[in-house]
């Protein structure tokens, strides 16, 4: 049940980080949603996911599966929901191909790291 919860609190945190960076860089600058929201996700997912694997030993895919893909549709769906003209106007594509993009980089940097890390880990260590 633990388990459970770890991961409905991170989806949504994720739906609620999106929303609102979202909401308050609409007015000012999207950049900070583009840029801020990949960041703050990653780092959420490294800070959550590494209390969540050492207290509950929850496998960090399925959190980090959850928080993208369940957290990520609803997140994009009540951002349409709540701004439908994004739709009608091909905004939503303006905003999703660079999002996707820097989402795509971060996360590709953070599975590297991981992998990085897990090698090290494995890799026999030499006497001095």
């Amino acid at each position: 049940m633990q388990k459970v919860m770890a991961i409905l609190v991170s989806v949504l945190y994720y739906i609620g980080a999106f929303m609102l960076l979202f909401h308050f860089s609409l007015g000012n600058d999207i950049r900070w949603f583009i840029l801020g929201f990949p960041l703050l996700a990653a780092i959420y997912f490294i800070v959550a996911g590494n209390i969540f694997s050492h207290r509950l030993h929850l496998n960090r895919w399925y959190l980090w599966g959850s928080m993208n893909f369940i957290g990520g549709l609803c997140s994009w769906l009540i951002l349409l929901v709540c701004f439908p003209t994004l739709l009608w106007n091909g905004f939503i594509l303006i905003l999703m191909i660079p999002f996707v993009c820097v989402f795509s980089i971060i996360w590709v940097l953070i599975g590297l790291v991981f992998l990085y890390i897990k090698w090290r880990k494995n890799q026999p260590h030499s006497a001095s």
